[in-house]
């Protein structure tokens, strides 16, 4: 009996040790955690030719992301991850201001909590896939999160579940980080070449 490695099976086996790579790659280059930025950049390039089925060396190109637009891409990651860590650690305090004074601060709070998330879903595809200023990079990111917003809050609720199962069940952390990119970048496939036109 012959084994056939290119039945669906061995493909889907392809894809599973790409996303195990890619995710430790990942890990690897987001240590000095300043890198994050070039470093989920490096991801999502990648990934793109794992979804494509392109036949490619994944440290190489990897790195060869990670390398392009690096300081861009450092500072970026930087303005992402300080922002996010900003929204989290000021929770509690627009909590208690909202029970002191009014609950719309509260809200107003989870409002900009909501587009950050649906802002996170695109920055880095755009980063590697644009050229511009980082403000500009930043801008196409929201605007395109708004555009695309049904597709934009399911995102965020699948990578929302992906996160929860991870805490719930440790070996999925071997794939975490690039299940979510994976999927990410599927959902956002549909609408590559109408953003390219909506750019070019």
């Amino acid at each position: 009996m012959k084994i056939r490695f290119d039945s669906p099976f061995w493909e889907r086996m392809g894809k599973l040790y790409s996303l195990i790579m890619l995710n430790l790659l990942w890990i690897v280059f987001s240590i000095p955690i300043i890198t994050v930025g070039p470093s989920t950049v490096a991801l999502h390039r990648t990934m793109v030719h794992v979804i494509n089925g392109n036949e490619v060396q994944l440290f190489a190109e990897f790195y060869q992301s990670f390398k392009q637009n690096f300081k861009r891409n450092m500072l970026a990651g930087l303005m992402v991850v300080g922002f996010g860590m900003l929204l989290l650690s000021s929770q509690n305090f627009y909590f208690e201001v909202g029970n002191q004074t009014s609950q719309m601060i509260y809200y107003f709070y989870l409002f900009v909590v909501l587009l950050f998330a649906l802002f996170l879903v695109y920055v880095f595809p755009v980063l590697g896939t644009y050229e511009g200023s980082i403000l500009e990079l930043f801008r196409t990111s929201l605007f395109l999160a708004i555009k695309h917003l049904p597709m934009s809050i399911l995102m965020v609720v699948i990578d929302f579940l992906i996160i929860y199962a991870c805490q719930m069940m440790i070996p999925l952390v071997l794939v975490g980080v690039s299940l979510i990119a994976f999927i990410n970048l599927r959902c956002q496939a549909p609408q590559k070449d109408k953003n390219r036109k909506l750019f070019a």
